[in-house]
């Protein structure tokens, strides 16, 4: 009856929260105080995907992998705040953009531009949405007595409520309060965590005498060796650099009132995602002593927490996992749906029309957390590859230059995705021997695809405004 209780109590406060936010624009948030920006930006950035997904890496791992947890911090966050969210801003009321595909087409001056971008964004978020319920279902089934399929259900059915019911300002509201939510239980963790190993001092001694494993070998000594070692350094760029360009995250950035406010946001989300990624992974990769290193990576979070939490800290912390499920997918609902309705259609939406898309969009992202066998780390980085490799560029350009020519959006964003498409088929070796059999030799195997995607970006970008500045010249070049 109690854990009953906990979670009732959780429910109504969401609904609260999102009703208190509720507004008559689905897809433009209206601005928010610092406080809310700031935990709504990391309760978006942080999901299910990290705290079980790349928590489940951490422990295959070892303490390498803080790495990311360094990158989220510093790049993903402090630079975001320090360098891009204001100028994003800016270029949005500049050009009176509604959604960030629409910043873009108008940003280069091409209407056609904007609902392919949104279809783009649209398929994959909801690929990743689809990562992000099934690591909080795989949490909710261990609280509450629901099969992995039921918690599906009810996850996807309470994040389009929570969607339809607040707009965009309300899922702010309910971000920033599972934001806050997701620190307690993650201290939670780190706390029986080190009580679990005998001590901080003991626990890491500990560690250091486990024999190395292909995976995990001499912890951060193994960041400057092989091949295994560009995969963690690699993984830090998709999660701390990667993300510059998720649409999920830009839209966030709509809602500064002016550049104080972001900068003034950038200490307070930096502490709140080191508390976060920080300890989920420092625990995970310590929980190596007393737990296999043959666990699957997607058990070993949902393992830690029914062995070392008492109940009420166990319910604390799949509270704090659904959190932050709950708070990326209805961001990722709202970017998706705003894709595939308003950005297709090139108006805004609403009533049943709004209903429909968001509803499509949910399902869409239960279904395919139902289906996929990947491991819920592959699914995100592999969605977030993509759309960096194809927005990357062209997004950056924008705040620097600001308006340009529809070629140099067009280019970079087309040869971009190809190019990451094609090298995760042909030439990256962990996913293209079981796509096509082949892989690029050597340490090319193990370059990631975002690498390959954003060069090509770069170098279309490059092209495209050489192909503007002397046409002529060039065209004559290639037809040689």
């Amino acid at each position: 009856m109690a854990t009953l209780l906990i979670w009732v109590a959780y429910g109504l406060m969401l609904l609260f929260l999102a009703r208190l936010g509720r507004n008559n624009d689905a897809v433009l948030p209206g601005k928010v105080n610092v406080f809310i920006q700031a935990l709504a930006y990391v309760a978006t950035y942080i999901s299910a995907v990290a705290l079980v997904g790349f928590g489940g890496l951490c422990h295959r791992m070892g303490l390498q992998m803080l790495l990311l947890a360094a990158g989220n911090m510093w790049l993903g966050t402090w630079f975001v705040y320090r360098y891009l969210a204001w100028p994003t801003k800016r270029r949005q009321e500049e050009l009176g953009a509604r959604t960030p595909a629409h910043l873009i087409s108008l940003g280069y001056q091409s209407p056609r531009l904007r609902p392919v971008l949104g279809v783009i964004s649209a398929i994959l978020l909801v690929t990743y949405s689809s990562a992000v319920f099934k690591g909080a279902a795989l949490m909710l089934a261990e609280a509450l007595p629901l099969t992995v399929d039921q918690s599906l259900i009810v996850l996807v059915g309470v994040v389009a409520v929570g969607v339809l019911l607040g707009g965009l300002r309300g899922v702010l509201y309910t971000e920033a309060f599972q934001g806050a939510i997701m620190v307690f239980g993650v201290l939670l963790l780190v706390v029986g965590t080190i009580k679990a190993v005998g001590g901080l001092s003991v626990g890491l001694e500990s560690l250091a005498r486990i024999p190395p494993t292909p995976d995990a070998d001499r912890g951060f000594l193994a960041l400057s060796s092989g091949s295994g070692s560009l995969t963690v350094i690699f993984l830090a760029l998709v999660t701390s650099v990667g993300i510059w360009a998720q649409p999920q995250l830009i839209q966030r950035h709509f809602a500064l009132k002016d550049k104080t406010a972001a900068h003034r946001a950038a200490p307070l989300a930096v502490l709140v995602i080191g508390l976060i990624v920080g300890g989920a992974y420092f625990a995970a990769a310590l929980s190596r002593v007393i737990m296999p290193d043959s666990m699957s990576p997607d058990l070993v979070i949902p393992t830690l927490v029914s062995r070392l939490l008492p109940a009420f800290g166990q319910q604390l912390f799949i509270i704090a996992i659904v959190s932050a499920s709950l708070s990326t997918a209805s961001a990722l609902l709202h970017i998706a749906a705003g894709g595939l309705g308003e950005d297709f259609r090139g108006r805004k939406l609403g009533g049943a029309a709004w209903v429909t898309v968001v509803i499509a969009c949910a399902l869409g992202a239960g279904i395919c957390a139902k289906v996929s066998s990947q491991i819920i780390a592959a699914i995100c980085t592999i969605s977030w590859t993509l759309i960096a490799s194809a927005l990357m560029i062209p997004y950056l350009a924008l705040l620097v230059w600001g308006r340009q020519s529809s070629l140099r959006g067009w280019l970079p964003t087309i040869i971009g995705l190809a190019s990451a498409l094609t090298w995760y088929a042909v030439g990256y070796g962990a996913t293209s021997r079981g796509l096509s059999g082949l892989a690029a030799p050597g340490l090319w195997g193990v370059m990631h695809p975002m690498v390959i995607g954003l060069a090509a970006s770069l170098a279309a970008f490059g092209l495209a405004v050489a192909l503007e500045k002397k046409p002529a010249v060039v065209t004559k070049a290639l037809a040689e």
